[in-house]
């Protein structure tokens, strides 16, 4: 079924968050206002569109602006990084964060693509686990 853009997506506080930014965003969102950028947190893949508006009445005029945003798969590669000699192999395997907790993905998968490139070796996915 179609998803609603909030179950994409959902504002993050920049208080909540790990990252910095300007004072006067900070005391901005401590009196429930928004600033120039905002924080957003993909929940689970879909798209949605964001709408953004400026609310002072001067500028009722502006048309809001929409923004269509993905939101993908969080995967990570075990080993994240691996240095080989010629005709090695390497066993991997892919976690997915999803909800807060890794969980394991069957490798090869429908949904997940791993692209290597031709001038860095050869993909066998035999070795996928």
């Amino acid at each position: 079924g179609n998803a609603k853009g909030t179950d994409i997506l959902r504002f993050m506080s920049w208080k909540d968050s790990p990252y910095n930014t300007e004072p006067i965003l900070e005391k901005l969102e401590s009196q429930g206002s928004q600033g120039n950028k905002v924080l957003l947190e993909g929940i689970k893949t879909g798209s949605a569109k964001v709408s953004v508006k400026l609310v002072d009445a001067q500028h009722s005029s502006v048309p809001a602006a929409v923004e269509p945003l993905m939101v993908v798969a969080n995967l990570f590669l075990l080993p994240p990084a691996a240095n080989i000699i010629p005709c090695a192999s390497l066993d991997y395997t892919a976690n997915q964060f999803r909800g807060n907790r890794l969980i394991p993905v069957k490798l090869p998968s429908p949904n997940h693509n791993l692209v290597v490139p031709a001038e860095l070796g050869a993909l066998d996915t035999s070795l996928a686990r």
